[in-house]
């Protein structure tokens, strides 16, 4: 497929059905702040004594709220501009906050192709551009053309290759299996291809592959949760819904007492099932046809089934490893991977304000072990042969046991203070000495030290000459991996009782976060440090 070069220097807007996306961005930066907002209207309802429902106001609330929404929505797509040059690509947006990004092309690590049903219906696509440094210089364009996707997309690529036939890049950067990436599969994205036209697949994901991601997944207890939220608001209903409560009710009241507790057992269990249901539908959602391959020195996944995403990640990029494995993930035998790059770190919230995206991870939402080690193979290249994403690994070094100690202080100090004061107010001084409040200091002892006994056995950490993993958990495991010419800044940690038991806390940042490796010996704990500086200062390759 030949990309078109589109004219530069001309300012010019994306698609008017941009308006959907800016919708659907604006509606989720205001309900990941719904809490806060409904405790402000009904703070100031109370304050005002001002009774929303009794008056039949609430009706007028809903739209000017959807009036607001809808009018953020054009005045973001208004605002928003961009403007291509031979060298890089400029954006402007905002209507109260400006904001301008001015992005080189050179800068540009990778384009993720995202498209939602309506995108693919009017043959738009979402183009993110993926830089190798901060988390801010970063950008996205809205409903765009796939001509204008393409060309971006073989503008940068062309980049890279010029950059590597100039030695830009350093020996070790690339993968094994070095083709440079075509620009076939932003068509065969667009016909509905669920495979690359070229390049190596590594993982793809099955339907009940799918199964097995929802039944994993945590979001039921968020779910769960959001539903409880939700039940706050649902005065308006109040008496539809205790008409419904009271009828079932009396219907079970003519049940026998067997009957009711079997009547009773049946909600539980379908309320569960609708939230696994739930999860289980979103799996499907988010992850339908996944698929991930390797094209040259690019990892690229794709999947969705409404809304098709692709994220494309360079090697290059790639800053940590992280493999995590919770009990049901376990029961199957399976992994989660994330390929975390430059700049992923984790910020709570929606979208940063401006538009400014955070890099965004490649996650693998299931895989075996054996892909598990396949994978940090082929992003590693020939760096870091012994080490190991596999938890359960011998190779793994324990911490010191006095962590052991640490975690119980940690975890008791807070609840026996606090229950003793508690006690102290409610039931006087003789209550401290009592039975029931020994019992539960020695309970909540007892609970500490299992948890951390069990935090101890599941930390450890392994590393060779080039990297290193570092191993925590609790009832699930968690492997983080990097290459020591990746780390920003080594530090080395004491605490009072590290100090006096000749123990420290090493501590790696990285772009991409901070890997911690508690309780070692403080000699072993100074060397690494110093060895890390060491190969970071006298590697060849860039750490991006």
């Amino acid at each position: 497929m030949s990309a078109s070069r589109p004219d530069y220097g001309v300012w010019r807007r994306t698609s008017p059905f941009a308006v959907v996306f800016f919708l659907g961005a604006t509606i989720k930066a205001v309900a990941g702040s719904y809490l806060q907002l409904a405790a402000s209207f009904g703070a100031i309802a109370y304050l005002t004594r001002f009774d929303f429902l009794s008056r039949g106001s609430w009706p007028w609330a809903i739209l000017l709220v959807v009036l607001a929404i809808v009018a953020a929505a054009l005045l973001r797509y208004w605002f928003f501009r961009f403007k291509l040059e031979e060298d890089r690509i400029l954006i402007r947006q905002g209507f109260v906050k400006r904001t301008a990004l001015d992005l080189p092309f050179d800068r540009v690590q990778g384009i993720n192709v995202e498209r939602s049903l309506v995108d693919r219906i009017l043959g738009l696509v979402t183009v993110r551009l993926d830089t190798a440094g901060t988390a801010t210089a970063e950008g996205r364009l809205p409903a765009v053309n796939t001509e204008l996707a393409d060309w971006l997309r073989t503008r940068v690529d062309r980049g890279r290759r010029g950059k590597r036939a100039s030695g830009g890049e350093g020996r070790r950067e690339r993968p094994l299996g070095e083709e440079d990436a075509g620009t076939e599969d932003l068509a065969r994205l667009q016909e509905g291809a669920s495979t690359p036209a070229t390049g190596e697949v590594l993982v793809r994901l099955t339907n009940r592959d799918m199964l097995r991601i929802g039944l994993a997944d945590r979001k039921a207890l968020v779910l769960a949760g959001a539903l409880a939220a939700l039940a706050q608001a649902a005065e308006p209903f109040e008496e539809a819904i205790l008409g419904v409560l009271d009828g079932l009710q009396t219907a079970v009241a003519d049940l026998g007492t067997l009957s009711q507790a079997t009547a009773v057992i049946l909600v539980a269990l379908a309320g569960l099932l609708l939230l696994f249901l739930a999860v289980i539908i979103g799996a499907f959602l988010r992850h339908h046809d996944f698929t991930l391959w390797r094209q040259g020195t690019a990892f690229r996944s794709q999947g969705g089934l409404l809304t098709q995403k692709e994220v494309v990640v360079e090697a290059a990029k790639i800053q940590q490893l992280k493999l995590s494995q919770n009990l049901v993930l376990r029961w199957f035998g399976r992994y989660r991977l994330e390929a975390l790059p430059a700049g992923a770190m984790p910020v709570p919230g929606g979208e940063n304000p401006g538009n400014l995206e955070i890099a965004e991870n490649l996650t693998v939402p299931l895989l075996d072990g054996s892909a598990a080690e396949q994978m940090r193979r082929q992003m590693f290249g020939t760096e870091a042969p012994r080490l190991t994403l596999l938890p359960a690994s011998p190779d793994f070094m324990r911490v010191s046991p006095y962590y052991v100690r640490a975690l119980v202080l940690r975890s008791v100090a807070v609840p026996v203070l606090g229950g003793a004061v508690f006690t102290l107010a409610q039931w006087g001084p003789a209550a401290i000495a009592s039975a029931p409040f020994a019992a539960w200091c020695f309970l909540w002892l007892a609970l500490s030290g299992l948890i951390g006994l069990q935090s101890w056995r599941r930390c450890g950490y392994l590393h060779d000459e080039e990297g290193l993993a570092s191993r925590r958990g609790l009832l699930g495991s968690r492997v983080d991996a990097f290459l020591f010419r990746k780390v920003q800044d080594v530090t080395v940690k004491r605490s009072p009782l590290q100090r006096r038991t000749g123990l420290a806390t090493l501590e790696v940042q990285l772009s991409s976060g901070v890997v911690t490796v508690p309780y070692i010996a403080r000699d072993t704990a100074a060397k690494l440090r110093d060895y890390i500086l060491y190969r970071v200062e006298s590697s060849p390759s860039p750490w991006h």
